[in-house]
């Protein structure tokens, strides 16, 4: 009889935010695929109970002392990650807690991998010895690009035992036709027209700013002018992205060709929704890698290097701009440029998915062989 190994997963899981339950999704998907019924994924949540509705997962309350210490327990190893977790640009607090969760699986003899992380930004001292402490720890690292392998480096990470994959939404397939049909019309979006998604988050000082929310409205009336394209807001957290989607909205003068997505859907539905988008324009990571995954040409605005670094992994780097300080117009002739020449990127694209989803898979297989190595 085979054994079935428990794995712990950390992670910003049950907060509302699609990039992360992207990654949880991918998660699951991945062992599913590489483990079958070997694996049993726990996955430490803030809302456990939507946690199991949204990924059919056993979860667990993330914030529980004694919560925590009984899912180690009964743990074969902890996968901290994947995603942005360990950085300070948000908040040490967070990174803290990450670091901390996993020091609590080590001093309990559990593995600890840091699974297709995107390291940094790590701007203090501290939180760099931190987590080279905890790194070179690990019992496996998989970061998600170059700049993540490299940062880990120049922080003094020695562990032998680090790969570079990829994010692990890469391992996703959107949901079958009829559930993205219903999003369509629950959302009263047109079906008979061409739509561009495009994803935006209010951030750093543009934090309820009026004049952010008109200058983002500026770029889309002048990207709807050139490309003649109904523009569509894909909000990937929310309440958040929402509440700035309507705030842009506000400033729009002609709104016929205006819509915006109101309510949270699987990660796997918004992938099935941008699979039939014409293209995509975001700030968000994951609606960018879920562009990518379904061959969808993206153009991104970068408001952290992990923006910028996915774009360049793709070979996508002339299709990047930084996301304040923008010229409008130029940003608008950029990506009508980019729908123009829509066809040679979906043919990109296509060639590069299956690389990727190969790459996310791999972190999944290196924990397997991990594991049944024990």
């Amino acid at each position: 009889m085979r054994k079935t190994y428990r794995i712990a997963v950390s992670g910003y899981y049950g907060c509302g935010n699609a990039g992360d339950e992207a990654v949880l999704a991918g998660i699951r998907a991945s062992f599913a695929r590489v483990a079958g019924e070997e694996v049993e994924l726990i996955a430490l949540s803030q809302n456990p109970e939507e946690t199991t509705r949204l990924h059919g997962v056993a979860a667990r309350y993330r914030m529980s002392f004694k919560t925590l210490r009984e899912t180690l327990q009964e743990s074969d190893m902890l996968l901290s990650g994947g995603g942005s977790l360990l950085q300070d640009t948000t908040s040490v607090r967070s990174l803290l807690y990450y670091l901390w969760v996993c020091r609590l699986a080590m001093r309990r003899k559990v593995p600890v991998v840091f699974y297709a992380q995107g390291m940094g930004p790590l701007h203090r001292s501290l939180s760099r010895k931190l987590v080279q402490y905890v790194a070179n720890r690990c019992a496996f690292i998989t970061v998600r690009d170059s700049a993540s392998a490299e940062l880990l480096k120049e922080i003094g990470v020695h562990n032998p035992n680090l790969e570079i994959t990829t994010d692990p939404a890469f391992a996703l397939l959107p949901s079958p036709s009829e559930q993205v049909d219903s999003l369509l019309a629950q959302e009263g979006l047109p079906i008979d027209r061409p739509l561009l998604g495009v994803a935006l988050r209010a951030w750093g000082q543009q934090q309820d700013s009026i004049e952010a929310a008109k200058a983002y409205a500026r770029l889309l009336e002048a990207i709807h002018a050139k490309t003649g394209l109904s523009i569509v807001l894909l909000p990937m957290h929310v309440p958040d992205d929402v509440e700035f989607g309507s705030a842009v909205l506000h400033h729009i003068t002609n709104s016929e060709s205006f819509f915006a997505i109101q309510k949270a859907y699987s990660p796997e539905t918004l992938l099935g929704l941008v699979s039939r988008l014409q293209g995509v324009v975001a700030m968000r990571l994951h609606t960018l890698i879920f562009a990518a995954r379904v061959a969808v040409p993206a153009f991104a605005l970068s408001y952290d290097p992990k923006v910028r670094a996915l774009m360049e992994s793709l070979g996508l780097e002339n299709y990047c701009a930084e996301w304040k300080g923008f010229d409008t117009e130029e940003i608008a002739e950029r990506v009508s440029e980019m729908l123009v020449e829509r066809e040679k990127r979906v043919d990109h694209l296509q060639k590069l998915a299956p690389l990727l989803e190969v790459k996310a898979l791999r972190s999944a297989e290196r924990v397997m062989e991990i594991l049944q190595q024990k």
